[in-house]
Parts: structure tokens; C-alpha cells; sequence
């Protein structure tokens, strides 16, 4: 290629636009990425403690996967506020997704700390969150996971009903 072939100039343009649009969210999608990856390494080492198989490219594959879908969907949101509020800076739909996402894998996180330490301090952050999805969403998410932990810390009572 040419300094200044059409291609060239091209190519550049194309360049510019994805930096121009993604410009001003990319702490939001920083954030996103971030929490996917942190999320992958407490997920390895919770089935390290279990001695489970883990094939590294297949959790690279799913890891890549998810932070894809996640650029998808606040790439799209982020067009429709383009188009919708004109440029004008204001995140709605973009913000509230990436917040969504990182706060789902936030309590991914929370789960494998307490999978790897059921007495650590996460304990009664999970506690708080479980108790306010309750209350916001009216669903009992009491549940057991497989690692003989439920989601309250009652590990003791379960147990027993095991």
C-alpha cells in the first residue's frame, strides 16, 4: 500500500469513524471487559479448589465470546442514542446496560469469593444483594449451589439436608 493510495485513505477514515464512535464510552466498555476477565480467573481458580477439568482455550473461547457480545450490545445501544438524543453525551441505554452487565458479573464474582471462602466479608455482601433482588424483583433467590454452599452461607443447614 501506497502512503496516500486511496485504499490507504480509506482505511484510515474507517479507522477514525470506529475511534470516533467508540470514543466516548470506551470507560464503559473498559469496565465491562474488565469485570468478564476478573470473573474468568475466580472461575478458574474455584475449579482449581475442585480439581475440575479446565481446558484454557475453551474458557479463553468463552471468555473472547462473552466480552464480544457485551461490545455487540453496547456498540448498538450506543447507536440508537446516536441516532435517537443526537450526540448529545447523554448514556442512557449505554450506561445501563454496561451497568447491568458489570453488576451480573459482579455477583459472579461475589459467588466464586464465596465458593473459594464461605467465611470471607463477600459473605454479607452477597447476603445485601441476594435481599435486595428480592426485594426489587419479588423472586426468592434462595438457591443451593454445587458446591455445597447456598446462597445465605447456611452451609451448616444444608448439610443436613443433604
Amino acid at each position: 500500500m501506497v502512503n496516500g493510495s486511496a485504499t490507504g485513505k480509506f482505511l484510515l477514515g474507517c479507522g477514525a469513524a470506529v475511534v470516533s464512535y467508540f470514543a466516548p464510552i470506551w470507560y464503559l466498555l473498559v469496565i465491562c471487559f474488565a469485570t468478564t476477565a476478573i470473573d474468568m480467573i475466580y472461575g478458574w481458580k474455584v475449579a482449581r479448589k475442585f480439581k475440575k477439568k479446565l481446558e484454557s482455550g475453551r474458557n479463553w473461547k468463552g471468555t473472547i465470546r462473552k466480552i464480544k457480545d457485551e461490545a455487540v450490545i453496547l456498540a448498538l445501544l450506543h447507536g440508537l442514542e446516536w441516532a435517537v438524543v443526537d450526540q448529545s453525551g447523554v448514556f442512557i441505554l449505554t450506561g445501563g446496560a454496561a451497568a447491568i452487565i458489570t453488576l451480573t458479573e459482579l455477583w459472579s464474582i461475589i459467588e466464586n469469593l464465596n465458593t473459594l471462602d464461605p467465611t470471607g466479608p463477600w459473605r454479607a455482601l452477597g447476603r445485601f444483594l441476594r435481599k435486595k433482588g428480592e426485594d426489587y424483583t419479588g423472586i426468592e433467590l434462595d438457591f443451593d449451589d454445587e458446591h455445597n454452599n447456598d446462597t445465605a452461607g447456611n452451609t451448616q443447614q444444608l448439610e443436613e439436608r443433604r
